[in-house]
């Protein structure tokens, strides 16, 4: 197979595994795919292959990602906004709380590139209340959700947003989006060049290692499956990434709950939280979600390990600040 690094754009690539599927969407968009990891550019990337069709990749966005309840749509609620969703809550007042102290303006131009629901422009406009805020975003459900926010949202790819805008951005934000790009290299350029002089970058990715791909790392709050996922980061790789692409990473760590290593057999078990919630209606399950006795079994207002950083966690975390490019 000739496949190019997504990296350093050489082809010698091997393969590691087959990609994991999770849903009958995610068939229709990987089909037959496997990993392979990069042997020529040090860095040991590792990325899917075949590559997703760019159109049915965008329409999973659009109408798949977050069907069925999926990644918090189902108690998405303007109303109850920003505690509508305490695990997003949790993790995007710890992201604006890690970032803020390197803002240096008292008004910044913040984009966040996949911006969900946008707990983490509300965070990010509790430390900084004269910040401008906008959004890109393709779900229609979050569309919906940042409107009525009263966020400025562009639904285009950011391949064809970032060019056209004139003005310059203080701080990017892609959480949990960079991983899902099918060309992150290319993205980083147009970043770099919608950034203001001494821009941030702020990207946060799931922590990945080449090493633990054959094996099991697990937690609740972390994926089995790959999919949709097309690249795969250590901390080691997205700074060298970020480095390559003329950003100077101030910060990159590992960050959250603590990974555990199971066996191959549990892997293949379910999780009995997913399994038990998977035997109740889902009509049923939305509503309990919403009540107030059920509150005791969901996520905290904060949780601690969303602040610690190091170790074998589930997330990476950077902070980047843009270099003029030579």
């Amino acid at each position: 197979m000739s496949l190019a690094c997504l990296a350093c754009k050489q082809n010698n690539v091997k393969s590691v595994r087959r990609y994991r599927l999770d849903t009958r969407y995610g068939h229709d968009v990987f089909g037959d795919a496997w990993l392979h990891q990069c042997g020529a550019c040090g860095l040991g990337l590792v990325q899917v292959a075949p590559r997703a069709n760019p159109q049915a990749l965008a329409e999973y966005y659009v109408r798949d990602y977050r069907k069925g309840g999926l990644y918090g749509s189902d108690v998405a609620d303007a109303n109850k906004f920003p505690k509508d969703n305490l695990f997003y809550y949790n993790r995007r007042q710890s992201i604006a709380e890690l970032v803020s102290p390197h803002i240096g303006k008292a008004n910044p131009e913040i984009l966040d590139i996949g911006a969900g629901f946008g707990h983490i422009l509300h965070a990010f406009g509790q430390q900084h209340p004269r910040s401008r805020r906008l959004a890109i975003e393709f779900s229609d459900i979050c569309v919906q959700h940042l409107t009525s926010l009263g966020v400025q949202v562009f639904t285009q790819p950011v391949e064809d947003v970032l060019p056209r805008m004139e003005h310059r951005f203080d701080v990017i934000v892609l959480s949990h989006v960079f991983e899902h790009l099918l060309d992150p290299r290319g993205i980083l350029d147009l970043i770099h060049a919608s950034l203001a002089p001494d821009g941030l970058l702020y990207i946060e990715v799931p922590n990945i290692p080449a090493e633990s791909l054959l094996r099991y790392p697990d937690h609740v709050w972390a994926p089995r499956f790959d999919e949709p996922h097309i690249t795969f980061f250590s901390a080691l790789t997205l700074r060298q990434m970020l480095t390559s692409a003329s950003f100077e990473p101030l910060f990159c760590d590992t960050a959250g709950a603590e990974y555990t290593n199971i066996s191959w057999l549990r892997f293949h078990l379910p999780h009995w939280r997913w399994f038990l919630q998977g035997l109740i209606p889902l009509p049923l399950f939305h509503w309990l979600r919403r009540q107030k006795f059920t509150q005791a079994i969901r996520v905290p207002e904060r949780v601690e390990s969303f602040y610690q950083y190091g170790g074998f966690r589930i997330w990476i975390r950077s902070i980047s600040r843009k270099k003029t490019k030579l």
